[in-house]
This record gives structure tokens, C-alpha cells and sequence, in this order.
């Protein structure tokens, strides 16, 4: 039964199919507008729609097989089309239909997604024509397909690589420009007139000369001499770094990349594409490692891609003995051929992104003399994090290694250091001893025999006996300081300990005219060894009044500060003052004096509180100007909680 009445209605079907495309066969007999539309728009489908009866429609058979179908399988129905084509593109048909039907004039014309049968998607542009009865009533309907997948799929590829290449170019903040090299033609990006603070309608009318008007003179030269390059097949792209006139007035650094795209019949350029990309930041930053580099004290030279001196320190020359300064530009290997020929495998490896160091090796220079360098190369890098050269960094070490074939003589001075110190220790223990006897027993001759007193050989032997006396004593304190630094250091209060010193030499001061100022807030401690701290602060105050100056009213002042390290007192006096430009390296030796003058002035004073402060952690820095005065700078520790 069900297999009849599909019979019938295969029969039905065929019996539509043959009097519809009879028709259209007339159709296409009787008007040539018909058959121009089919010549022009069948491309990969057509169908036939008879809308007075809207359920039949006809489509041939590339109709279906564009989709996927075997039309031998296909109703010609609407509902068979209608279940494969995009629901919301199935709504635009609709519109388009009535919109056409309205009126003749709209055109039935579209595009519009169907789902293959294997499931991908295929784009149509479907267009139709309404056959009207002689009262213009839509009666049938004639579309055609065009299949316009592959068009589809090229304009998604452009659409995507165009919006690759604008991320790309907005990523970078790059301008763009065009160029014809033969009309003159000129085209830039808002990007190009941003980098020098424009926008483009402010630099219109733009042609090559709106460049050079705002490019350095001195670049556009140099500009056209890559460009030339390039032209000529010298170089695969035209690149070149260039200053241009910012609106503000200043100059900025620009990047300026081009490639030619086209070529004119004769092999002459046409068409050049390029960027332009604001590279001022990256210059400064070039520029203050350029003067870091030259004006480190350690031996580092900057070099580009090719070798090239960029930059050099002072140290680089002393070390390699380079006579002639400028070297700026020039080869590496043509400076110290020597030694950048050993190490040409290094250079590459470091171009590839390695840092290469050795501790020590020996160089034999030109002139036959052998050096040890230690050394590391290192590679630097642009702002696209793209390797723009590398950096030496290499330190003489000739004498160290000297120093270390000397070792067996430096233990041996070592025990005579140990030695030494013994010694130091017998004359400032057992020497004292022998001292003081004599200068007892001397007492006593004296005693018994008062008639000789005058004699000047007893005068002799007594300020003998009081000098070596004195010297012991001076051997002692340094002996003394040098070996208590295992003693604890306590926390002790400056103000209070600075205004017992003064009251001790109160009477001195009052009578030498010399005004003492103790200006330390109280709140000020510092970690100390008490007798070495009065004695550092006695000798200073005392220093300051027997150096003062006749000329003048006398002043001391202590004040202090306090930093992360350090409570820094300074003592300030007005008197004579110290030449340090004679006089600084020997400042604090012993026995050295520098006002003869001056009496009872031994030159141990100073000697003695150098090492007192630096034995409790600390340190002295002087500043002095001959017949103005003296500042004397002792850095104390402080507890820190």
C-alpha cells in the first residue's frame, strides 16, 4: 500500500516537474530577458517557483549537488531547501522576497549560508526575477545560485590577516607610509603624523616634501643614501635612523623601514612600503649606557653587530695601551687584532644569546709582552628584544698573578709580622720596666748629688730619660688599642660624655680665649670603648685649642647627625688649619707634625685616635683650608633596634 502511494506521488511530482519546466522552456522561447538572466546568474544552481501554487518549486540538478545531495533523492519542495539554509539568513530571504514582490524594481539579491550535508558551511549568492501576470501580480519566480564559498573564505583569510597585520602595526605603534617612486605619490598613516604630534588632516596636502620638511637636514641625507642602497639591490630593505621636528619644537628619534613592493617595466623602483617607529627612549637609553660605559673605572667596551666600536671606558685604553682615542666606528679587529682573533668563536656564540666568561688567560700582545685578562662577553639588546651587539667586560690581572708566585715571600713576612708584634709587646712591657728604673736611679744621683744638677750632660740624661719614657708610654697606647678589640662595646650618651671633656679642660680653654660649643642633642648614643671615646674627644678639643689662630676670636663647635649607619660628629674649629694638599697622606702618622711652631706638639696625638675610633668600629674624615680652619668628621656606631 505505501509503496503505491509513493508511486503516486513520484507520478505527481514528475507530472509538476515536466508542465513547470515545459513551461519555463516556453518561457524562455517567448522572452529574452529570461533567457539573459539564466545566461547570466546560472552558475551553480537554478530553480523555478510557482507561487499561485507556493509548495512546488523546481530545482535542477546543480541546485542540489552544490550542497552534497543526489537530486534523483531531492522533493521539489520549498520545505526541502528551507531545512539546510541558515535560520537567520532564511529571514532575509523572506524580506527580500517581499520586498521584490512589492516592487520590480528592488532586486531579489542576496547571499546566504546552506549547511552541506557533510556538515560545512556554503555560501550562495541567490538571486531571482517575479514572472507577472498583465496586471503585475507575482505569479511564478526564477532564482539562480552561485556558488561563492572560496570568494568567502579568501575575504575571512584577508579579514583576519588584515586584522593580524593592524594588531601587529598597533601593537608595535608603528606609522605607516607609501611612496611612489615615480609619480610622487605619497601616503601616510595617522600613526606617522602622531609621532611627531600631528594629526593628519593638520599635515595635508601630504607629498614626499611634507618629509623633508619636517626631517633634519643632516638625515635626509644620510636617509637617502640607504634609500639609494636599496634601490640597487645592496641592501634586501631600506633602513635608516632619523630625527624629525616635533610640533612641540623638539627633535625625535624615528625608525624609518621601507621595502620596495613594485617595479616598473624598465627595473626602475614604483611602489615603496615602509614604517616609521619612534625610537627616542631607546636612544637616550644608547646614549647614558654609552657614557656609563666610558666613564666606568673598570675596563668595558660596547660593540654593534658587526664588531663595530660603540662605546669604550678610559679603563679600556689603559688596559689594552690604546694610543689613538678614536676608535669609535672602527673594526675590533683592527684595534686589537690580537686578541679579537682568539676570540671570533666567542663573539659568535655570544651573538646566538651566550654570556662566556674566563677567569684568567694569558694574551701574547703585538709588542711580545704576555698579559692575564679576565674576561666575560655578554650580549645587549634592542627594544625588540633582538640582539643589537655585545659587551666586553675584561679586568688585568698581570699583577695578581705576580702576586701569587710571591706567596712562599708572603708567609714568610707573615711570621715577621708575628715577630714584630712580640717585639711591640716586649718594649711596651718589659722595656717600660727598664725605663722607669733608670729614671728612678737618675732621681736618686740626683738627690745625693744636687751639686750637679745644672751639669748639662745630667741635663741631657734627664730629657733622654723623659723621652724614652714618653715613647714607651706612646708604644703602649698602640699596643694597647691594637689588641683590646675583642672588648665589648657599650652604649654611652655623646652629649653627656662631651660635656665632662669640656669642663676637664675648662681652665685651658678660659685661659687660651678659645670658646667651646657642645651642640649634640642628648638623645644621640653611639657604641664605644669609654676611655678610648674620652680620649678620641679630649684630644680633639685639646688639637683645637693649641692650634688655634692669634688673628682671630677662638671657636669650637661639636655637633652630629645621624644616618643609617653611623652617628656623624663633627668637630669645627676656626684656627690655624691644615695644607692637605701636602699634608693628607700623613695626616694621622706618628710622629708628624705640621705646625713647628706649635709647642709641645709630638705628632702622636692624632696617630693614636685614628686608631681608637677605628678600633671601636669607626671612622675619620678631615676637611681644612690653611688659616680658616678645621673640620674633623668621626663616624661612631649606634645600637639600632
Amino acid at each position: 500500500m505505501k509503496e503505491q502511494e509513493n508511486i503516486e506521488l513520484k507520478s505527481i511530482s514528475s507530472d509538476r516537474e515536466n508542465y513547470l519546466k515545459k513551461e519555463l522552456y516556453d518561457l524562455i522561447k517567448k522572452d529574452d530577458s529570461i533567457f539573459d538572466f539564466i545566461q547570466q546568474g546560472v552558475l551553480d544552481g537554478l530553480w523555478f517557483w510557482d507561487l499561485l501554487d507556493p509548495e512546488n518549486v523546481w530545482m535542477n540538478s546543480k541546485y542540489w549537488t552544490t550542497f552534497g545531495y543526489d537530486p534523483e533523492k531531492m522533493p521539489h519542495t520549498v520545505d526541502s531547501y528551507q531545512n539546510i539554509i541558515f535560520k537567520e539568513d532564511l529571514k532575509k530571504v523572506y524580506a527580500n522576497f517581499a520586498s521584490h514582490a512589492k516592487d520590480p524594481s528592488c532586486p531579489y539579491d542576496q547571499i546566504v549560508r546552506f549547511r552541506h550535508k557533510l556538515g560545512h558551511t556554503v555560501w550562495v549568492r541567490c538571486r531571482g526575477v517575479m514572472i507577472r501576470d498583465d496586471k503585475g501580480k507575482p505569479i511564478k519566480m526564477l532564482g539562480a545560485h552561485t556558488d561563492i564559498t572560496d570568494i568567502k573564505n579568501h575575504e575571512e583569510e584577508i579579514r583576519l590577516r588584515s586584522a593580524l597585520y593592524e594588531h601587529i602595526i598597533d601593537g608595535t605603534d608603528l606609522g605607516t607610509w607609501q611612496w611612489n617612486a615615480q609619480t610622487g605619490e605619497t601616503i601616510f598613516g595617522e600613526r606617522w603624523a602622531g609621532i611627531i604630534g600631528y594629526s593628519l588632516s593638520e599635515l595635508e596636502p601630504i607629498s614626499i616634501d611634507t618629509w623633508f620638511k619636517y626631517a633634519h637636514p643632516e638625515d635626509v641625507k644620510k636617509s637617502n643614501l640607504r634609500l639609494q642602497e636599496h634601490f640597487e639591490g645592496k641592501t634586501s630593505i631600506y633602513e635608516c635612523e632619523v630625527r624629525m621636528k616635533h610640533k612641540n619644537g623638539d627633535y625625535v628619534w624615528v625608525l624609518t623601514k621601507g621595502k620596495v613592493v613594485s617595479w616598473h617595466q624598465e627595473g626602475i623602483p614604483e611602489w615603496v612600503l615602509g614604517s616609521h617607529q619612534e625610537i627616542t627612549k631607546k636612544k637616550k637609553d644608547f646614549e647614558r649606557n654609552r657614557l656609563f660605559i666610558e666613564q666606568t673605572p673598570s675596563a668595558i667596551a660596547m660593540f654593534d653587530t658587526n664588531m663595530n666600536y660603540l662605546a669604550a671606558s678610559k679603563k679600556w685604553f689603559e688596559v689594552y695601551n690604546i694610543k689613538n682615542k678614536n676608535i669609535i666606528g672602527k673594526s675590533h679587529f683592527e684595534v686589537l687584532p690580537e686578541i679579537a682573533k682568539k676570540w671570533k668563536f666567542n663573539y659568535q656564540k655570544c651573538f646566538e644569546g651566550e654570556t662566556i666568561k674566563n677567569e684568567e688567560e694569558c694574551i701574547e700582545r703585538k709588542d711580545g709582552t704576555a698579559q692575564w685578562l679576565s674576561w666575560e662577553l655578554c650580549p645587549w639588546y634592542s627594544n625588540e628584544n633582538k640582539i643589537g651587539g655585545l659587551v666586553i667586560h675584561t679586568s688585568d690581572i698581570t699583577e695578581i698573578k705576580r702576586e701569587k708566585e710571591l706567596k712562599s715571600l708572603l708567609k714568610i713576612a707573615e711570621d715577621q709580622n708575628r715577630r714584630l708584634k712580640n717585639f711591640a709587646h716586649i718594649v711596651s712591657h718589659n722595656l717600660k720596666s727598664h725605663s722607669g728604673n733608670f729614671e728612678m736611679l737618675l732621681d736618686l744621683f740626683l738627690q745625693e748629688n744636687p751639686e750637679i744638677e745644672d751639669n748639662e750632660i745630667i741635663k741631657l740624661f734627664k730629657t733622654a730619660s723623659i723621652n724614652l719614657s714618653d715613647t714607651i708610654a706612646h708604644l703602649n697606647e698602640v699596643v694597647l688599642i691594637n689588641t683590646s678589640l675583642d672588648k665589648s662595646l657599650v652604649s654611652i650618651g655623646l652629649k653627656d660624655v662631651i660635656d665632662e671633656v669640656i669642663r676637664g679642660v675648662s681652665a685651658i680653654a678660659l685661659e687660651a680665649k678659645v670658646e667651646i660649643n657642645n651642640l649634640v642633642s642628648n638623645d644621640l648614643d653611639v657604641l664605644a670603648v669609654p676611655a678610648y671615646l674620652d680620649s678620641i674627644l679630649l684630644n680633639f678639643i685639646t688639637n683645637g685649642i693649641k692650634y688655634r689662630s692669634k688673628k682671630r676670636k677662638n671657636h669650637i663647635t661639636l655637633s652630629a647627625i645621624k644616618n643609617n649607619s653611623y652617628v656623624v660628629l663633627s668637630i669645627e674649629d676656626n684656627g690655624l688649619g691644615i695644607d692637605l694638599n701636602k699634608h693628607r697622606s700623613k695626616l694621622f702618622g706618628m710622629y708628624k707634625t705640621f705646625h713647628p711652631n706649635v709647642q709641645n706638639a709630638r705628632g702622636i696625638g692624632l696617630f693614636i685616635t685614628k686608631n681608637q675610633v677605628e678600633a671601636i668600629g669607626g671612622k675619620i674624615e678631615v676637611t681644612s683650608i690653611v688659616n680658616k680652619g678645621t673640620t674633623f668628621k668621626i663616624y661612631m656606631k649606634y645600637e639600632k633596634n
